[in-house]
């Protein structure tokens, strides 16, 4: 039987998922936490075959398993990411950072399942729609500079006007500036449909 990994800060989640997959797949271990997921791979005998991701894990970053050496011997297997958020900034990172596949969790448990089956089979696995919108947002926003892109995901990522200034080191009018700017080049009206786009 192929063996999953669950990693998803939401215990409710965690149960549901697992629960789903139960007749098909061997659940081979669950974490809630980077340093959760870091010991069940530590002392995991044999790599499972896919491991179903939520990108915001409370305080962490899932995505940051990927890179990661500390998970494991060898490569890392196959990532499938399960998110609440479908944004550009979400989807770029999961492409950027080698993700084989992405179901927003608004699909359905059908496409769940199906996008697991592409994935151990080697394939990659992103919604049709969802990379024809990440291709039309990659083009408004080639204009960015540097900054105003590092702006652009915060935004993306419900970052405050206040939290974006803090990050960057800049006070919160040049954030506002900036923002102008960005909505500018991108086309769009206010931050809102910044954060949409």
């Amino acid at each position: 039987m192929r063996k999953v990994v669950i990693i998803e800060d939401h215990e409710l989640m965690r149960s549901a998922i697992a629960s789903l997959l139960g007749k098909e797949w061997k659940i081979a271990g669950t974490a809630g936490t980077l340093e959760e997921a870091r010991t069940l791979f530590k002392n995991m005998v044999e790599k499972p075959d896919i491991v179903i991701l939520d990108i915001e894990l409370g305080k962490d970053w899932g995505l940051d398993i990927i890179a990661d050496k500390t998970f494991g011997k060898g490569n890392f297997p196959p990532v499938l990411v399960y998110s609440a958020f479908n944004d550009y900034a979400h989807v770029n990172a999961a492409i950027r950072t080698g993700a084989k596949g992405f179901v927003c969790k608004d699909q359905s448990s059908a496409e769940l399942l199906e996008a697991m089956e592409d994935v151990t089979s080697g394939k990659i696995s992103f919604p049709h729609e969802m990379i024809q919108r990440h291709a039309v947002i990659s083009d408004k926003i080639i204009g960015l500079s540097k900054k105003e892109h590092k702006i652009f995901t915060m935004v993306q990522k419900r970052k405050t006007n206040k939290q974006i200034a803090a990050a960057l080191g800049v006070t919160l009018r040049t954030i506002e500036n900036n923002l102008s700017i960005i909505y500018d080049k991108t086309g769009v009206k206010n931050r809102k449909e910044l954060e949409n786009l």
